[in-house]
């Protein structure tokens, strides 16, 4: 008898036990078993998907360059890993951000007067991975002297890259200790404080980058240098982040789009470029003359119909109306015939519709 009340004794303990385990991440490439408790963008995990690319130019799917993005932090480090489809990868230019990987656009002190940006690089390879003529020895997750607060600079125990066969992996942490401008921070690590924030998945599929894949407010590369248009991370409980893409700064920057981050599969090995959601990408370039490209996804096959409005409402060009299947896809537009201005261009399909604006400058 006593025996078996000491067993289940044990057996109530064995949760606690279980869920008071120690925090930890091991910077090695591979995903900690912390990350699997992450849900999406209230507590570290986001997806970042072809439809969320900036300025540059669009991207033609997911499997062309698409990320998993999950962190943590503890009281020294901001850590992530991210799983990065991208069917070409290319270390061939010896300028760091027009090779493929990842960029991080840091305000660190959102709260106040802006003091700048502070930035840091992960390529897809590491220096030893490539030709030595073409890319320079460097270590690959600092960006600049200039950019790093103290006297110390990441070594390769804070950073990691993998080969995948849908992509790469990065994982890397930055200590908040380094997360500073000449005017500004370090980054306070504590429950409650929040950091501006932009992330970029460069592309480049043939000699330099052609496109990134963003999470930011306004989703513009010029966040390289504007602490107004990043999103902002907010410190929660239990080493989470909570990822919003708003600026704090500018409050009516505020992403259109926040439904494409939440994370709605299990990840990398999704490499078919087939959609998690309906959604409409802003066209690129925009403005535009005479000639603009617009990319969309359906999650669903069925009947399809995108056209182009000018401001009184009047439908003045019709480029798609019929049946599609799921997946992304792209058309061009020629606005030869139209006249400078503002136009609507609309996607629409038995259940929903997506409206965005274009400008035509000749």
């Amino acid at each position: 008898m006593k025996s078996s009340r000491i067993l289940v004794c044990l057996l109530l303990l064995l949760p606690l036990a279980v869920n008071s385990a120690p925090f930890a991440i091991t910077i090695d490439g591979q995903k900690d078993a912390y990350y699997n408790t992450l849900t999406g963008p209230n507590n570290g995990w986001i997806w970042i998907p072809a439809l969320s690319a900036n300025d540059i130019g669009p991207i033609t799917d997911d499997a062309d360059k698409s990320a998993n993005h999950w962190s943590a932090w503890d009281d020294t480090y901001f850590y992530v890993y991210t799983e990065v489809n991208d069917d070409i990868v290319n270390l061939n230019n010896t300028t760091v951000y027009l090779n493929d990987g990842l960029e991080l656009k840091v305000d660190v002190d959102p709260g106040s007067d802006d003091a700048g940006v502070w930035s840091t690089r992960l390529t897809a390879m590491d220096s030893v991975d490539v030709d030595e003529s073409v890319w320079p020895g460097v270590d690959c997750l600092r960006n600049n002297d200039s950019n790093w607060a103290g006297p110390e600079f990441p070594t390769h125990a804070d950073y990691k890259q993998r080969q995948t066969d849908t992509g790469y992996v990065l994982e890397f942490r930055l200590k908040w200790d380094w997360m500073a401008t000449v005017n500004k921070g370090p980054i306070v690590p504590a429950v409650g404080n929040q950091f501006g924030l932009a992330l970029g998945h460069n592309d480049n599929d043939d000699v330099t980058r052609t496109k990134t894949a963003a999470w930011a407010a306004v989703l513009q590369d010029a966040v390289w240098n504007n602490t107004n248009l990043m999103g902002y991370v907010e410190f929660m409980p239990d080493h989470k982040l909570k990822y919003v893409p708003e600026n704090l700064r500018t409050p009516e920057n505020v992403n259109a789009n926040p439904e494409w981050y939440i994370p709605a599969g299990t990840g990398v090995s999704e490499k078919s470029g087939a959609p998690k959601f309906f959604g409409l990408a802003q066209n690129y370039p925009n403005p535009f003359n005479p000639s603009t490209t617009v990319a969309y996804s359906l999650k669903n096959t069925g009947k399809v119909r995108l056209s182009v409005f000018d401001i009184m409402g009047k439908e003045v060009a019709v480029l798609v109306d019929g049946t599609q299947a799921a997946g992304s896809h792209q058309i061009q537009f020629n606005a030869i015939n139209l006249t400078t201005g503002l136009y609507f261009y609309k996607l629409q399909t038995a259940t929903q519709v997506i409206t965005k604006k274009m400008t035509l400058v000749k």
